[in-house]
């Protein structure tokens, strides 16, 4: 009998190592594995978690996160980052909101909003790349004048009262899934086929694997550069609006440390500190696996500043696995 198992165990330890050996050429399965292992543990420590309600709740969340990780993966690929995220899909939200109680239709009002995002992107990629001043330093600062600019257009008062078509934006539901989230999944195949099937997609992964060389080989770097910045402001500003509609207001200290979620989400997703590497479906994992340990928290009743260090191990966590990865 004893003969018998030890070929059997060692048959089950082969057969796992070639398994693992296997997800390297698909690193998502990795987290695909963790996001499943989680929601078991927390399934059976809280059996709401897989209530219908609970995961809806959870993938809302997530989508705004993913959102806007979208567009600081196409940032962080050239090898910048931005600090801005979370006051940019405050002063979107906020400026949306003003606009809707103004009086302009629902449309053009979430435009102006995505555009503002994409007014601070610019402002942050042109900087960067016109002065040569670090990405992190410029967009440390307009996260403080963008984070100002929300807080003095209401003097910090709360802005709602909208159109019922606005509200359903943020919460309403299409074919079971919040809408949120079909514009979540919508973006992730885009995004994906932007990065890998055109000529500018190529060009992101090249200049953050080696900027000089794609410089050498024309591409236009600081034009690039640039229109990075302005569509992870878009994007960012995008997520704002949907969270401003599924909050049913919008207040001035909205979104605060969503920045350190979406680097977070991204590195965690497997792209690189550094540049270079990272896919769309790896950050909207990361955003997935971030979301259900906020979520288990929330389950769990831990207290609100646990959950905050948490946020902060996360982010420390993200950059010893970058580190280890690249070596």
């Amino acid at each position: 009998m004893a003969m018998n198992a030890q070929p059997e165990t060692q048959e089950n330890n082969s057969l796992l190592a070639n398994l693992w050996e296997r997800a390297k050429d698909f690193p998502e399965s990795r987290l695909i594995l963790a996001i499943l292992i989680g929601g078991a543990l927390l399934a059976w420590q809280a059996e709401v978690f897989l209530s219908g309600r609970n995961l809806r709740s959870v993938m809302l969340a997530i989508s705004f996160s993913a959102i806007a990780a979208m567009g600081q993966l196409l940032v962080i690929l050239t090898g910048r980052i931005d600090l801005s995220t979370g006051s940019t899909m405050a002063l979107s939200g906020m400026i949306t909101a003003l606009s809707l109680v103004a009086g302009v239709p629902v449309p053009i009002a979430m435009a102006i909003g995505i555009c503002v995002g994409g007014i601070v992107g610019f402002v942050n990629g042109f900087i960067s790349m016109r002065f040569g001043i670090s990405s992190f330093i410029v967009t440390l600062g307009t996260l403080q004048v963008a984070r100002g600019i929300t807080v003095g257009l209401t003097e910090g008062d709360t802005v709602s009262g909208f159109a019922d078509i606005f509200l359903f934006i943020g919460s309403g539901r299409v074919a079971g899934l919040p809408l949120p989230v079909w514009i979540m999944l919508v973006l992730l195949i885009g995004f994906t086929i932007f990065l890998k099937y055109t000529a500018t997609g190529r060009e992101i992964f090249a200049i953050g694997g080696n900027e000089t060389a794609a410089r050498l080989a024309g591409v236009k770097v600081s034009r690039l550069q640039v229109l990075v910045f302005v569509i992870a402001g878009m994007m960012a500003g995008l997520a704002g609006v949907l969270l401003t509609a599924r909050l049913g207001a919008a207040v001035s200290n909205a979104s605060v440390g969503y920045e350190l979620i979406v680097i977070a989400s991204v590195v965690i997703g497997g792209a690189s500190l550094s540049g270079g590497a990272g896919t769309v479906l790896g950050v909207v994992l990361g955003a997935m696996l971030i979301g259900i340990v906020n979520n288990a928290l929330v389950l769990l009743v831990v207290p609100t500043y646990w959950q905050q260090t948490f946020t902060g191990a996360v982010i420390v966590a993200a950059a010893l696995i970058d580190q280890m990865r690249r070596r």
